[in-house]
Order: C-alpha cells, then sequence, then structure tokens
C-alpha cells in the first residue's frame, strides 16, 4: 500500500476544512420585520416604552467550529425586531426586555439542518415584571438555501433566532400584564 493516496486525500480533507469555516450569525437575518398582529398601536402594553434590552447566554463563533449566535447578535436582532413591531422608544413608561439565551441545540450533521433554540424573556416595567416566559422555536435549512454545511448551519440558526423572536412576540401580546 502505498502513502501517496492517502497524503493526497489528507491534503483534500484539510483544504475543504479551511475552506468551510464557521462563520457568524448576521443579525439582519434574525430581525422579524413588522408583522401583522404583531405590530403594537397606542393603547397596547409596551407600545414605545422599550428603552432597555439586555441579552446574556450567547456564544461568539469559533470559525473552527460551528457557527454560534452572539450576545451582540441577538441583541441588535431582538431590538430591530421590537422597533419594527413598535415596541422600542420612550413614549410609555420605560420597560426593560431581558433575553437569556438557555440554549442552542445544533445537530452535529446532516443534509437538512434544524437547530432550536431556547430563550428565557423577561418584561419589566417600573420594577414589576410584567412578561417572563421561556420560548423554544426551530429554523431549518437544507441543501436548497446553502450547500456547505457550515453555511447551513449558519442559516438554521438565524431562522431559529428569526422565529423565537415572533414567538415571543405573540406570547408577550397574548398574555403580558
Amino acid at each position: 500500500m502505498t502513502l501517496k493516496p492517502f497524503a493526497a486525500a489528507l491534503a483534500a480533507v484539510s483544504l475543504l476544512s479551511v475552506a468551510a469555516c464557521a462563520t457568524p450569525s448576521r443579525p439582519e437575518m434574525m430581525v422579524l420585520p413588522a408583522t401583522t398582529g404583531l405590530t403594537a398601536s397606542s393603547g397596547d402594553l409596551g407600545y414605545r416604552s422599550v428603552t432597555t434590552v439586555n441579552v446574556s447566554g450567547g456564544e461568539d463563533t469559533n470559525p473552527l467550529w460551528t457557527s454560534q449566535v452572539s450576545n451582540e447578535d441577538l441583541k441588535t436582532a431582538l431590538e430591530q425586531s421590537l422597533e419594527a413591531a413598535g415596541y422600542m422608544g420612550s413614549s410609555g413608561p420605560p420597560m426593560t426586555v431581558t433575553a437569556n439565551m438557555i440554549e442552542l441545540n445544533q445537530p452535529m450533521m446532516g443534509l437538512d439542518l434544524s437547530v432550536t433554540s431556547r430563550i428565557q424573556y423577561q418584561v419589566t416595567s417600573n420594577g414589576r415584571v410584567v412578561f417572563n416566559d421561556t420560548v423554544a422555536a426551530t429554523g431549518t435549512a437544507t441543501m436548497g438555501d446553502a450547500f456547505a454545511a457550515v453555511e447551513r448551519l449558519r442559516i438554521a440558526n438565524e431562522k431559529s433566532i428569526k422565529e423565537n423572536i415572533k414567538q415571543f412576540l405573540t406570547r408577550f401580546r397574548a398574555t403580558a400584564r
């Protein structure tokens, strides 16, 4: 047995692994645009009242491992989603939204990659908790979204977070007191 074919295969795998570095999530892809039924209007609890958004539990992406969602990227996506939904501003009693990413459950491999995010949201106003719930949401990326698995994983992360924010706004509008 010669080592030439083995060395060539090892070199090819090494080149592919370098070419397929994990990239961080893109906040603009996680933003929920203004959505019918989820947009606040004058008189709704929280309308133009969210002044502060705090985020924890995210993780920076290691290019040699897997795509993740950082605190900064989640915060940007959440703030822009709240802005689009009419919640950011200082018109009403100041509100704080706190989001703690509990889990970003990612597959190790596959053709269609599904990621489930679990985020605990708490909304406070004048020191009083008006909403406290944990939201789980799944996002799936297929070969049609991206050929490279590392890109599919990033896209699945982004879809999961976008859906998570959508579920949060849905529950907030339905249950906040």
